[in-house]
């Protein structure tokens, strides 16, 4: 089976590929991988095109969970512009997928493939993105987190939720959430002319009708925490 294979064959001969969906923001899905002098590569049944990327912290020991990152090339500021429609893909399923090269889809090879099988493969590494930790002309840079553990972190004095830490530390308008403008909006994000019914939400979505879409937000949340099915 692959594990033992993984052993016989040299490192190059395993092939790293990656899916980021974007598809619950009503984008879609772009399938990359880091190997860029193979060109594009095909597994089961999907082209994944090359784009350069610097993945790290993936390695899980017995003593460490792993941290990843990954950093991704702003080709044509695509990403840059995804990052900007879409609260910088925060809570955005990354899948990443192994395999070797052997299994690769017959597509790959001018006289095919006889070995080529798309049930051979390493478990299906499943990671949303946590917050966008950098960003250049260049490069956007992503820390990932699993929905279980949300980076294995130890909160004892906050519950890891998507609603705006400052509702429970000064309030709406407070010190923490620093919003003094004159919009106004109800507990559903719908403009209100009325102060006395202006509630906020709590939500990222609350927070960027206030302040600007395109704006810095001191939203104190983890949007991703949504994703948690109990």
């Amino acid at each position: 089976m692959i594990t033992a294979d993984a052993q016989q064959l040299e490192p190059g001969g395993r092939v790293t590929l990656y899916e980021l969906d974007c598809s619950s923001f009503g984008a879609d899905q772009l399938f990359f991988h880091a190997h860029l002098q193979s060109g594009p590569i095909w597994w089961q049944g999907q082209e994944y095109g090359p784009w350069p990327i610097i993945a790290t912290g993936f390695e899980r020991t017995s003593e460490q969970q792993p941290n990843p990152r990954l950093k991704v090339s702003n080709i044509n500021g695509v990403i840059g512009a995804l990052c900007r429609m879409f609260q910088d893909l925060a809570g955005a399923k990354v899948i990443r997928r192994q395999t070797l090269v052997k299994y690769l889809d017959a597509a790959n090879f001018p006289e095919g493939n006889p070995l080529a099988d798309p049930g051979e493969h390493f478990p299906d590494e499943i990671w949303y993105i946590e917050r966008k930790v950098g960003e250049d002309d260049e490069t956007v840079e992503f820390e990932l987190t699993t929905v279980a553990d949300f980076n294995g972190r130890e909160l004892p004095a906050r519950q890891c939720t998507r609603i705006c830490s400052a509702l429970l530390h000064g309030g709406y308008r407070g010190p923490y959430c620093g919003y003094t403008g004159s919009a106004y909006f109800d507990i559903n994000d719908q403009p209100v002319d009325d102060p006395a019914r202006d509630v906020c939400a709590g939500l990222v979505r609350s927070c960027q009708l206030r302040f600007g879409h395109d704006k810095p937000l001191p939203h104190g949340g983890f949007p991703a925490a949504g994703l948690l099915r109990t």
